[in-house]
């Protein structure tokens, strides 16, 4: 069994007369996966992750320093055992794993405050939500801010939540009380006020907001993050504030170590340090929190069943790679009006899933196989000549991956033209393919303004230049990771609807031949 060393006395090799340290551990993004999943590393296979095992972990931590605080950075009620067990076995299981400090992430509002209020009666620790308008039978669970004495330092904890709730998530009774710097501005008053020496901000922005926050708000020494699934290298330091972020999954634990001058009460941010501890084979599971998994885990349906659908959903790879898919459409659609851009183009190899899925009921083994890579969905504005030469270089894919699914544009592709040609992301050859090209606005179709710029939603891994579409990395402007899966649009909508089935093809991709 591995047991993480942690210096109490003796941090760093340097013996401090005068000095704590402050431990705090936890995850991020625990999205409801409870038992160890595999995944393949060096060409071989490993079961990581799992309940049993953090607790471990945290046990550990307790026994070398019982003052160790243990945090979770939200988006933990998702998956398998939420869909069963309405939060009763995620919160119940967190508690018996021995988290102490737990904040809302998007994901906690997917099924509604009437859910979540079930799911807080299970929750034995601390759930902290400084920023959000909830409704009374929520509110009375949680506290605004929290204060812990280690020692002889006061620690104030304080939650920041995604600016882009209001459309992450379709929770209704839930509301912003602020914008993020506003907040923990506020915040950083309100525990300086109240005695705090230190304060940790818990939230759920995503790294690159974390440190952006960092940069306008003094007064927080650490940001425990989470919602962009991030496990930096290092520990992020922007002037006196130090970042992590908690990652996904519970593949690690993260530890962050913090020296504090007990007489300045002040974070030796040169010698705080971060570690993470994968959680593996080589953790012992604790017998107590794997007995009481396997009480819900013995329940659990042969299959979750979320909706109906009364077409079949055909995902075969010819279906998605030759032609226009009714099933990318409606999945297409559904980002296009959740997000309102003008236009959605991802890849077909986006869409997985590789068979054809009868009509009858959906499941979630279903929609994770069709959702295999969980690919986040980016916003960005690009010009409409960019645009044009994308398609084009959707249209040079046929028949592979790298063909485009679309919704708000309609065109022609004329197989027998020339086709673009991409040499290390530059074009050197124009494609003729793509013509008749049609940007949708509101009921009437309006011809591709080539100078407009248009605001476009893709996916991560087009995002970043995948499949050689390098316009979207290099042309551009503003891109924005929304953190949401095809997997989450599609739960979120049969969530509500009870149903969900595909159109036919609607004519948006002609293809000549």
């Amino acid at each position: 069994m591995y047991t993480p060393k942690i210096g109490i006395l003796l941090f760093c090799g340097v013996l401090f007369a005068n000095a704590l340290t402050l431990h705090i551990a936890g995850t991020g993004d625990l999205q409801g996966m409870l038992q160890s999943f595999k995944v393949d590393r060096k060409s071989t296979s490993h079961m990581i992750g799992g309940i049993a095992r953090i607790a471990t972990i945290f046990n550990s931590l307790k026994q070398q320093d019982p003052q160790t605080l243990i945090v979770s950075s939200g988006d933990d009620l998702m998956g398998r055992y939420f869909q069963t067990f309405n939060g009763e076995a995620i919160y119940s299981l967190m508690s018996a794993a021995g988290y102490e400090f737990v904040i809302f992430g998007n994901h906690e509002f997917d099924r509604g405050t009437k859910v979540l209020h079930n799911a807080l009666r299970y929750a034995k620790f601390h759930l902290i939500c400084s920023d959000l308008s909830l409704p009374a039978s929520i509110r009375s669970f949680t506290k605004l801010w929290m204060i812990k004495k280690i020692g002889k330092v006061k620690v104030g904890l304080f939650s920041l939540m995604s600016e882009d709730l209001p459309t992450i998530t379709s929770a209704k009774n839930v509301a912003l009380m602020g914008d993020n710097v506003h907040m923990a501005q506020k915040m950083v008053r309100l525990l300086r006020q109240r005695g705090a020496d230190i304060i940790v901000a818990l939230t759920h922005i995503g790294y690159k907001r974390d440190v952006a926050l960092a940069k306008q708000v003094k007064g927080i020494d650490l940001i425990f993050g989470g919602h962009s699934h991030t496990y930096p290298k290092k520990m992020g330091h922007i002037g006196k504030t130090l970042i992590v972020n908690g990652g996904e999954k519970g593949k690690y634990v993260v530890l962050v170590s913090l020296p504090i001058d007990t007489y300045t009460k002040k974070v030796d941010t040169t010698l705080a340090r971060m570690r993470y501890i994968l959680v593996d084979e080589n953790i012992k599971k604790s017998k107590k929190v794997e007995a009481l998994l396997d009480t819900y885990t013995k329940k659990l349906p042969p299959m979750t069943i979320l909706g109906k659908s009364t077409r079949e959903w055909d995902l075969r790879v010819k279906t998605l790679r030759k032609s226009e898919s009714g099933v990318a459409d409606m999945i297409n659609d559904l980002l296009r009006k959740k997000f309102r851009v003008d236009i959605v183009l991802n890849n077909s190899g986006a869409f997985r899933g590789k068979s054809v899925y009868p009509a009858g009921p959906i499941t979630d083994a279903m929609l994770q196989e069709i959702d295999e890579f969980r690919n986040n969905a980016y916003i960005l504005h690009i010009q409409g000549k960019w645009i044009k030469e994308i398609l084009e270089h959707g249209a040079a894919s046929y028949g592979k991956g790298g063909w485009l699914q679309v919704s708000g544009i309609r065109y022609q592709v004329d197989l027998r033209k020339p086709l673009q040609k991409v040499v290390d992301g530059r074009v050197v050859q124009e494609g003729e393919r793509v013509g008749h090209i049609q940007v949708q606005k509101g009921d009437r179709w309006q011809d591709l303004n080539m100078s407009k710029i248009y605001k476009v939603l893709t996916n991560a891994f087009l995002a970043r230049g995948g499949d050689g579409y390098f316009w979207f990395k290099k042309y551009g402007k503003n891109p924005k990771n929304t953190y949401t899966s095809f997997y989450s649009i599609l739960l979120q909508t049969l969530q509500r609807y009870k149903e969900l089935t595909p159109p036919l093809p609607d004519g948006r991709i002609q293809i000549l031949r």
